[in-house]
């Protein structure tokens, strides 16, 4: 298990430990539990009383048999709704008998009865707080059948079935029908089989064996890629949690054999190398998996590539058993801080295991470009000393200095040279942005970060350290809410004051996933058009003529070279590219 750095590997720890930070989001980036970005628009309706976007989205997926979606949607209203009493009755009396309010109202009933109990252990929970929940549950059977008989071949109310059946401590055979039921609809649906599990745990109705057999033939019958792959990491984390509540930490996965073990770590690392950084698809499996990494006293570099790979999507669970947050942010410095120790002090290079070929094809790498309103002087003396290697070039009559990583020039690459520096920037979620949280500070300018992974092209706007506003164009799919995107479009022209509020709105409600709507929201901002291998090529400044390298160096050298930069030389300045 990784452990916080100790005094005797300080020096390595202080040498070493920013490194490791390649590829990680900030503590303040990463989310719990994030929603779909679809999903998130429909609550935030809801929450101002606007039932519209979350009946279209519930029609939509339901129409498109997007079942996960439709799920993780009624989940979400439901506490979204049981956050302001009478909302959900409001809606139901506007729509009576409407299948997709009846989902959410089965998923309301059996969340309400679940926030009486808690997620505590029965021994932590009161005999006022289990009768309370014996009581919700009993409400929510006529809920739950009448969800179920508006939402025919529908399994997501199958869903919130299997919930109800854990808490309610149905018979073996009623949970086996309506587990059947759930899965002749939709044979790899991922919360009727997380259900699954639950209701099989040795702590509710089954055993240790049971829960994890399960698990590994749900994982067997399941295709290549799929989610369901990495189900025994998370079964492997109820196994975890029933050992550490027994005090015993010694034991492992207690009777589970160690093969068995291994088996379902690596399928779920294989699973995770299939996805890019950041997948949300994937985020429930990554999770487990760090934790399952933890327990079983893995390598800390290994742990490290998981944290990387989940970036900003922590889920609530296994950490919640662990403590909450906390217990993820704890886990994931130890990690790089055991990470820093193990490497040497002279010599010694931090860099992330080598990127499988299928999670690059997947869109994993990411391409980044800053820019500046300031000239080639100002942002030189600003980046001098953040340990990274820049290549930048200004842009004539605009004011604009164009900024990029340029890891293929990293003096400390070795003898793998620029490849190897390529990939840890490659691999990384948003390292130019945090890099202008570095080097913004003190300045008056803001920094604006144009990206694309995985696909999907976006922009950041970073400001005196802190990310003011940020965006991801995730097609139709993903259009954010009116206000959602004006509050978004206001933080940008305030930072660039001849944009056009209006117009940049529009820019990013746009459905489209190409770099059309990125263009848009740039002209909009009566910014300079990108160069036009941008999102196609990396280290695109290089092919610039009389683009500058600032390498990564001292204070001494930075500030020796910062009193030769004369940034009046208009032999320095270049046309404006993409034009």
């Amino acid at each position: 298990m990784p452990r916080l750095p100790g005094l005797l590997g300080l020096p390595r720890m202080l040498r070493h430990f920013g490194a490791t930070g390649a590829g990680l989001p900030a503590d303040d980036e990463v989310e719990f539990d994030a929603p779909d970005p679809q999903v998130r628009a429909a609550c935030e309706a809801v929450r101002r009383g606007r039932f519209e976007p979350a009946e279209e989205l519930l029609a939509q997926t339901r129409a498109e048999g997007r079942w996960d979606v439709r799920g993780a949607a009624a989940r979400d209203l439901a506490e979204t709704l049981l956050e302001s009493p009478g909302r959900l009755e409001d809606w139901w009396a506007r729509r009576p008998g409407d299948r997709d309010v009846a989902l959410v109202r089965a998923e309301a009933a059996v969340a309400q009865a679940w926030a009486v109990r808690t997620g505590a252990r029965a021994a932590q929970v009161s005999a006022e707080q289990f009768a309370g929940f014996r009581a919700l549950l009993a409400d929510a059977v006529p809920v739950l059948e009448e969800a179920v008989a508006l939402n025919q071949g529908d399994p997501t109310p199958w869903a919130a079935v299997l919930a109800h059946d854990t808490g309610a401590s149905a018979p073996r055979e009623t949970f086996d029908d309506h587990l059947a039921s759930a899965l002749a609809l939709d044979p790899y649906n991922w919360a009727a089989h997380a259900r699954a599990v639950q209701y099989l745990a040795a702590k509710w109705h089954g055993s240790h064996e049971e829960m994890f057999a399960f698990a590994e033939r749900a994982a067997a019958a399941s295709p290549a890629g799929h989610p369901l792959r990495g189900l025994p990491v998370v079964a492997l984390s109820e196994l975890a949690l029933d050992e550490s509540l027994d005090g015993d930490e010694t034991t492992k996965y207690g009777p589970l054999a160690q093969d068995r073990v291994d088996r379902a770590v690596a399928e779920a690392r294989a699973l995770s190398a299939t996805r890019p950084a950041g997948d949300r698809r994937l985020a429930a499996v990554r999770n487990h998996l760090a934790w399952a990494l933890i327990r079983d006293g893995r390598p800390a570099a290994e742990i490290l590539e998981v944290f990387r790979a989940i970036g900003r999507h922590a889920t609530g669970h296994p950490w919640a058993y662990l403590g909450g947050p906390a217990a993820f942010f704890e886990f994931r410095t130890g990690a790089r801080g055991q990470v820093a120790q193990d490497t040497p002090f002279f010599g010694g290079t931090v860099s992330p295991p080598e990127p499988d070929a299928a999670a690059v094809d997947a869109g994993g790498a990411r391409h980044e470009l800053a820019l500046v309103p300031a000239t080639m002087r100002e942002v030189t003396e600003a980046v001098a000393l953040t340990g990274v290697t820049y290549r930048m070039a200004p842009l004539l009559g605009t004011g604009i200095t164009l900024v990029e990583p340029a890891p293929s020039q990293e003096p400390a690459a070795g003898k793998r040279g620029g490849r190897s520096g390529l990939r840890r920037t490659l691999l990384g979620e948003g390292d130019l942005v945090r890099l202008a949280r570095s080097f913004t500070t003190g300045e008056p300018w803001p920094v604006l970060v144009v990206s694309r992974v995985a696909g999907r092209y976006g922009l950041s706007l970073v400001h005196k350290r802190a990310l003011v506003a940020g965006h991801y164009w995730h097609g139709a799919d993903g259009i954010p809410a009116q206000d959602e995107a004006d509050q978004a479009a206001a933080a940008l022209v305030a930072a660039f004051p001849k944009g056009d509020r209006q117009r940049v709105t529009a820019a990013l409600r746009a459905p489209d996933t190409d770099r059309g709507p990125l263009d848009a929201a740039l002209a909009a901002l009566r910014l300079p058009a990108l160069p036009e291998a941008y999102g196609e090529r990396y280290e695109i400044l290089a092919d610039v003529p009389k683009a500058r390298l600032v390498a990564r160096r001292t204070l001494r050298a930075a500030l020796k070279d910062s009193l030769r930069e004369d940034a009046t030389d208009p032999k320095s300045e270049l046309p404006p590219l993409g034009l």
